[in-house]
């Protein structure tokens, strides 16, 4: 009940932070709307804090493979350090942006790993001990191991515009570029005395420009620095929202077309005003047409869902679909059993 009164609030006022509406040539169109997404990961209750560590560069004398590895392949020399700091910083700032752990970054302590794709041992209970003290935490996400790698690729297409009324074949420079981090995450549980979950995953980041010559197109793209520092701060997001619950836009289809009334009931929802809204679907599903009474229970449906109400949402779409024929209602009701499942996972992660 805590995660749901939460999704309340934010999505009754998610219209001061802006409704998107499109599809104005169609029967419908799209609000967005925040939902709380789980974890993939459940985190033991009792921790609430976690302490960040970068774990992930060589120890002395375990560097020089790293560094003929970047002067062969091209890379950044020292891009993988920058990268792993970026990567730590990207865990904190989104898992103190969600409602479930808090987050701090250890940068004093000089932990070191392998400086490979390689796991190193296991980090010394005492020292987990330590740290959590010292930051007043109650477990340590730590990178153990952080790798990028860097793909790019160039070509070129074509397309014909009218010129002078004549047809052009105008040439299309393209560029790509593509990182890919390989991080691997230990998560230490101090109270336990037990490493949670110690896992690898792989992020993908990549660019796709277009230019007027090669290099124009080239110049488009970020350097390599600037490239593995965005790609390794976007994997530490990832990792965030691996082990924490995240709160994400989605985008919902009402129908505002098939009656006068729905049409008025479009202002009604861009000036954020439900409430008016919903008497005016309540009327409308009383209407003969079964078409016009189906559009008016899916967007009652809607109604529920952004109220953070979802076996009503469920209800209402399922009356759509079963009692008035509504089709489009069918995907919908997919949309709100995934949420209902999902708000269970959440109930038991936010304890």
């Amino acid at each position: 009940m805590k995660t749901t009164t939460k999704i309340n609030v934010l999505l009754c006022s998610i219209g001061l932070i802006g409704i998107m509406l499109f599809g104005s040539c169609s029967a419908t169109s799209s609000i967005s709307m925040e939902v709380l997404q789980p974890a993939q990961i459940t985190i033991p209750s009792h921790i609430k804090k976690v302490a960040v560590v970068n774990r992930s560069l060589p120890a002395k004398g375990e560097g020089f493979v790293n560094f003929l590895e970047g002067f062969f392949t091209g890379e950044t020399i020292r891009g993988d350090r920058s990268g792993s700091d970026k990567c730590v910083n990207g865990v904190v700032n989104k898992l103190n942006a969600s409602p479930r752990l808090g987050a701090i970054l250890v940068g004093s302590h000089n932990y070191k790993g392998t400086g490979t794709r390689e796991f190193p041992i296991p980090l010394d209970w005492n020292d987990v001990d330590k740290i959590c003290k010292l930051y007043n935490a109650d477990a340590i996400v730590m990178l153990e191991t952080f790798d990028s790698d860097i793909i790019f690729n160039q070509g070129k297409s074509s397309h014909v515009e009218k010129k002078n009324n004549k047809d052009t074949v105008i040439i299309d420079y393209k560029a790509n570029l593509k990182l890919n981090v390989n991080s691997g995450w230990r998560i230490y549980d101090n109270f336990n005395k037990k490493i949670v979950d110690e896992n690898t995953f792989t992020d993908n980041k990549g660019w796709d420009v277009t230019g007027k010559t090669p290099g124009d197109a080239l110049s488009k793209l970020p350097n390599k620095r600037d490239a593995v520092d965005a790609s390794g701060y976007f994997s530490g997001e990832q990792m965030a929202i691996r082990i924490s619950p995240n709160w994400t836009r989605v985008y919902r289809l009402y129908y505002k077309k098939g009656h006068d009334d729905l049409k008025l009931t479009k202002k009604m929802v861009k000036a954020n005003n439900w409430d008016a809204a919903i008497i005016v679907w309540q009327k409308l599903i009383q209407n003969p047409d079964k078409e016009i009474a189906g559009r008016a229970a899916y967007n009652m449906a809607l109604a529920s869902e952004y109220k953070g109400n979802l076996p009503l949402a469920l209800e209402w779409a399922n009356k759509s679909l079963k009692t008035y024929g509504n089709k489009k209602a069918s995907s919908y009701i997919n949309t709100i059993n995934r949420r209902i499942m999902d708000q269970e996972r959440l109930n038991d992660q936010m304890k």
